[in-house]
């Protein structure tokens, strides 16, 4: 996965074509406790401008921020962002504890009439919404947004990558 999206050569034949993983949502720690969502094109540029010299390649870096807990101090994201950070939640983080992953993903999650696995968003309140996505992410489930719908599909990461 680090490779495919560490990949920078968005051309074949001379012709620029859109990466589809540039779409992706990430979460990375963040020095103040909390965590963040982005971009890849945000990491590739928080690693370029600040942690080039630690980190000599893009693919090194994503597999410290995504793969090994790597903290990203706060003021590197000041200007360049469009999303909050957050805190996590203390009760959804304690649930997930309890249950356990696959109990979690259980709980939060339905079958849609389509068969697909969705976020079950009635159960969810707006405070606990990002922490639930933030510990599917950590166990390689993404989120896809239905904005027409409003639906949020859950989808294992390596389904994406085949």
């Amino acid at each position: 996965m680090i490779e495919k999206l560490a990949n920078e050569d968005h051309s074949k034949d001379g012709i620029v074509r859109l990466d589809p993983y540039n779409f992706l949502e990430f979460y990375v720690l963040i020095d103040n406790n909390e965590v963040h969502r982005s971009f890849k094109s945000e990491l590739w540029y928080i690693h370029n401008k600040y942690y080039a010299k630690e980190f000599r390649s893009f693919k090194t870096f994503l597999d410290a921020v995504l793969n090994k807990s790597f903290v990203i101090e706060k003021k590197r994201l000041k200007k360049i962002t469009h999303f909050e950070s957050f805190k996590l939640n203390s009760k959804i983080e304690k649930e997930y504890t309890v249950l356990g992953f696959d109990n979690f993903l259980k709980k939060y999650s339905k079958e849609t009439a389509s068969k697909r696995v969705a976020l079950n968003r009635a159960i969810i309140k707006d405070d606990e919404y990002s922490t639930v996505v933030y510990l599917l992410f950590k166990n390689r489930y993404d989120i896809s947004s239905d904005c027409y719908l409003g639906i949020d599909f859950v989808r294992k990461r390596e389904d994406f990558f085949k």
